[in-house]
């Protein structure tokens, strides 16, 4: 999982520190994940912050993580819209991109994610 998570991170080209502020988690908690330093298992609650956050689904950062549940996550394609637009939006080489309410109609996120993919040049959705 620690390999994982490591590349999440240079994928977005983040420091410890940005994704420690972003997800509220410490950044010396993360950097022991990403090292394979924590021997122990990270809870789903801690580990929610940062799927979000790293654009990926909770299902498959638990899988990463080792947990095995018979009960699947599946999400909803409001939650796919919500955590595509927050990656959009928080993308380090937008300078303005923060400045953009949160409390959006779906169909905008919807249009401003379009936008991203078209300069970003990959899918989000």
């Amino acid at each position: 999982m620690g390999k994982f998570l490591r590349k999440l991170r240079e994928k977005k080209r983040v420091t410890l520190r940005k994704v420690g502020e972003a997800t509220g988690l410490s950044h010396v908690y993360i950097s022991q994940l990403e090292t394979g330093a924590r021997r122990k298992l990270p809870t789903p609650e801690k580990l929610k912050p940062l799927a979000h956050y790293s654009n990926v689904t909770m299902k498959e950062l638990l899988e990463k993580a080792g947990y095995v549940g018979s009960t699947e996550i599946i999400e909803t394609f409001e939650q796919r819209v919500n955590k595509a637009f927050l990656h959009a939006i928080n993308d380090p080489r937008l300078k303005y991109g923060t400045r953009i309410r949160k409390e959006l109609d779906l169909n905008t996120k919807r249009f401003i994610i379009a936008v991203y993919e078209k300069f970003a040049g990959r899918k989000l959705l």
